[in-house]
C-alpha cells in the first residue's frame, strides 16, 4: 500500500487534477474518436449513469480544444496540461499530432452544467438557471469592449447579464418571470454569435446534465415539467437546430438517461446517442478492467482486486467490463490514506435512489403481484429478461409504472447491467451489477416493513391482533397477502427466510400493541420459534413455523409445527402461570404462501385433564 497517491476525490476539474499531480485515468485517446475519425458526428449526446465521470471528461475535452482569448494562437496551456506533463497521456503521442494542430486550442468553448438548476417551485429553478448564466457570461465580459461587436449586440449581452445579476430573486413578479425565460432562452445563442464574430471560429458547445432540471421538475413539491422542458427545448433548439446556424462546430452533451430525448430535440435531427453499448466509446465512462488494475496496483492495493471486483465491478458496456470510478477511487483513497481496506458504498450514497423505493412503493400500493414477483427475483440478485422500452416524459415515473419501463431505466441510472451473453437488442437479460448496489436494494427495501410505511404497519397491527384472538382463516389469508408484498433479497428455499419474514412484521408490531415478544426461547423441552405474550390479558400465542417442499404439502407442515408444539410441551410456562388463553399456532409455507392450523386454546385443554 502506498501512501503517496494523491487523490482528489470529487474533483471534475481536469486542469486542477493535472497540476496538483493527482490520479488520473487516462482518457485523452477519445479525442481523436470526437474530433478526427469515422465515428465524428456533429452532435454527440452520451448516456450513463451518474458518477461515471462524464463531467470530467467534459471538462478534459473543453480544456483540450479551448481557444486563449486573449491570445488567439497560443497553446502553452494546453501543452502544460496535456503534453509537458510527464504523464505520458495519449494525446501527447506522435500519432496525435494532427489532432493537436488542427483542434488543440482552437476553438472557442461555451460550457455550462445544468447540474444545479433544483427547486420546489418553477421560480426557483429559473433562478438558478440564471444563476449560470451569470457565471457563465461572467467569463466573457471582454467582449463588451470588443470594436468587432456592434453596438445592439453589446447592449444585448448588457442587458441579460445584468437581469441575471439582478432580479435573479424578483420572478415572483410575472413580467420579470416571462422574461427569465426569454433568457433562459436566448442566452447560449446570443453569446456564441458574439464569439463566432470576434474570432472568426466555430463555436464547440458543452452542456453537462442536461436532464437534472427535468428531474427535479417532476419530483418537486410543486412539479413544474411542462414549464422546464419548454426551456430545455428551447434551448435546444437554438443551439442544435436542423440547419444550424453557421457559428456552430459541434456540440456534446450528457446526462443520465435517454428519458425526453425525442421531445426536447426534437429539431435536433443531427443528434446522436451513445449509450453505454454504442461504440467505439463503451470505455470512455467508467474505468476498464485494465485500468482498475494499474490503478490497484499504483496503490500497491493488487491482493485486493478480487474483493473489490465484487463490490465495484460488474457493469458491462458493450464487451468491456467497467468498474464503478467513484466508488473505486473513494476506496482507494480510503486504502491509501486512513488505512480503511473494508469496501465501502459509495456510489449508492451519493442520492438518486428514490426511484427505486417509489415503484416498488407504487407497486406494492397497486397490489401489482406480477411486478413485486419480478423485482424480487431481481433483488435477490437472479438473472431476469426484459424488453428494452423507453419512455418519452419524466412525469412517467410518478405513475404506476410498466417493469420493462423501469428496469430500462435501472439500466441507464446504473442499477441494473447486461449480463455476458446479452447482445443489444429488444429483449436482454440483465441483473445487479456488485455487492454496493445489491447492499443498496437491500436497505431500500427494507426501509418499507417499518413504521414508516403507513400501510404495511397497519397489516402487521391486524396480524397480531387476529393471533391474538385466534382467528386462523383470516391471518392466513393475511400473511399470504403480505408474503406477496414482501420483497426480500433472501433466498425463498431457506425456512430461515420465512422466520427472518414474521420476525420482521410481528416484531415491532408486537411491542408496539404492549405485547412481550420472544424468539427462539427455551420454554418446555425446546425453543419455540415466536411467541406473543400479553401479560395484562393472561393470554400467550405460539408460533411453530415450517417449509413445505411444495403447496401440495404445506398442511401438512402446519400439523407437523402444531405437533411439535405438543411434544415440546411449548404451553407448560404459560400454563404454570394460570393463563386464561394460549393458542399453539403452526404455520407451514411454501413459495409465498402459508397455511395454518390451529390447537386451540391450550390452556382450557389443560383444565380438562
Amino acid at each position: 500500500m502506498k501512501k503517496d497517491v494523491l487523490f482528489m476525490t470529487g474533483n471534475e476539474d481536469f486542469s486542477t487534477i493535472i497540476e496538483k499531480k493527482a490520479y488520473y485515468v487516462d482518457k485523452t485517446s477519445y479525442l481523436k474518436e470526437l474530433f478526427m475519425s469515422s465515428y465524428e458526428v456533429m452532435n454527440a449526446l452520451f448516456i450513463r449513469p451518474r458518477r461515471f465521470g462524464k463531467t470530467l471528461n467534459l471538462n478534459m475535452i473543453k480544456s483540450f480544444c479551448e481557444l486563449n482569448y486573449q491570445n488567439p494562437g497560443d497553446k502553452s496551456y494546453q501543452q502544460k496540461l496535456f503534453i509537458d506533463n510527464g504523464r505520458n497521456l495519449a494525446v501527447a503521442g506522435e500519432d496525435y499530432k494532427d489532432l493537436r494542430e488542427k483542434v488543440m486550442g482552437e476553438y472557442p468553448v461555451i460550457s455550462i452544467s445544468f447540474r444545479g438548476v433544483e427547486g420546489n417551485t418553477f421560480q426557483s429553478a429559473v433562478s438558478g438557471l440564471l444563476g449560470i448564466i451569470a457565471e457563465l457570461y461572467e467569463r466573457f465580459l471582454f467582449l463588451r469592449e470588443s470594436v468587432n461587436q456592434s453596438e445592439e449586440r453589446i447592449k444585448q449581452f448588457n442587458d441579460i447579464y445584468s437581469f441575471c445579476t439582478t432580479k435573479y430573486k424578483k420572478l415572483s413578479d410575472p413580467d420579470n418571470l416571462n422574461e427569465a425565460i426569454v433568457i433562459c432562452c436566448s442566452f447560449l445563442a446570443t453569446l456564441a454569435e458574439m464569439l463566432y464574430r470576434e474570432y472568426g471560429r466555430k463555436i464547440l458547445v458543452i452542456i453537462d446534465e442536461y436532464d437534472v432540471p427535468l428531474q427535479k421538475a417532476v419530483i418537486a413539491e410543486e412539479p413544474y415539467y411542462n414549464k422546464m422542458l419548454e426551456i430545455i427545448r428551447k434551448i435546444s433548439v437554438t443551439t442544435f437546430k436542423q440547419n444550424p446556424d453557421p457559428w456552430l462546430y459541434k456540440g456534446i452533451v450528457s446526462g443520465c438517461l435517454r428519458i425526453a430525448h425525442q421531445s426536447v430535440f426534437t429539431d435536433a435531427n443531427n443528434f446522436t446517442t451513445f449509450g453505454m453499448n454504442d461504440e467505439p466509446y463503451t470505455g470512455f465512462f467508467g474505468f476498464t478492467k485494465d485500468e482498475t488494475h494499474k490503478l490497484l496496483a499504483d496503490c500497491g492495493l493488487s491482493e485486493k482486486e478480487n474483493e473489490v471486483k465484487e463490490w465495484y465491478d460488474g457493469y458491462r458496456f458493450g464487451n468491456k467490463h467497467i468498474y464503478c470510478p467513484w466508488s473505486l477511487i473513494s476506496y482507494c483513497y480510503a486504502a491509501t490514506q486512513k488505512d480503511i481496506y473494508t469496501p465501502q458504498p459509495f456510489w449508492v450514497n451519493t442520492s438518486g435512489n428514490d426511484l427505486i423505493a417509489l415503484f416498488a412503493k407504487n407497486s406494492i400500493d397497486a397490489h401489482d403481484s406480477g411486478n413485486i414477483e419480478r423485482l424480487q427475483q431481481f433483488s435477490d440478485r437472479n438473472i431476469i429478461e426484459i424488453t428494452l422500452k423507453e419512455f418519452s416524459t419524466y412525469p412517467d415515473i410518478n405513475n404506476n409504472m410498466d417493469f420493462d419501463i423501469f428496469m430500462t431505466l435501472m439500466l441507464h441510472t446504473g442499477y441494473a447491467t447486461y449480463v455476458e451473453e446479452t447482445e443489444s437488442s429488444d429483449k436482454v437479460k440483465i441483473r445487479i451489477p456488485n455487492n454496493e448496489v445489491a447492499l443498496c436494494f437491500k436497505s431500500k427495501f427494507e426501509s418499507f416493513y417499518t413504521k414508516n410505511n403507513h400501510h404495511w404497519f397497519n397489516q402487521t397491527l391486524s396480524l397480531v391482533d387476529l393471533l391474538m384472538e385466534n382467528k386462523t382463516d383470516d391471518a392466513q389469508a393475511l400473511i399470504s397477502s403480505m408474503l406477496k408484498q414482501f420483497l426480500s433479497i433472501r433466498n425463498t428455499g431457506d425456512e430461515l427466510y420465512y422466520h427472518g419474514f414474521m420476525t420482521g412484521i410481528l416484531g415491532i408490531a408486537a411491542t408496539t400493541k404492549g405485547l412481550e415478544y420472544h424468539e427462539e426461547i427455551e420454554t418446555g423441552s425446546g425453543f419455540s420459534d415466536i411467541i406473543l405474550d400479553n401479560f395484562d390479558s393472561e393470554s400467550a400465542c405460539i408460533l411453530e413455523l415450517k417449509k413445505a417442499e411444495s403447496l401440495d404439502v404445506c398442511y401438512l407442515a402446519a400439523q407437523d409445527a402444531t405437533k411439535q408444539i405438543i411434544k415440546k410441551d411449548y404451553a407448560s410456562k404459560f400454563i404454570s402461570k394460570k393463563y386464561k388463553k394460549i393458542y399453539g399456532i403452526g404455520v407451514g409455507f411454501a413459495k409465498k404462501s402459508c397455511r395454518i392450523v390451529s390447537l386451540g386454546n391450550l390452556a382450557e385443554d389443560s383444565a380438562n385433564q
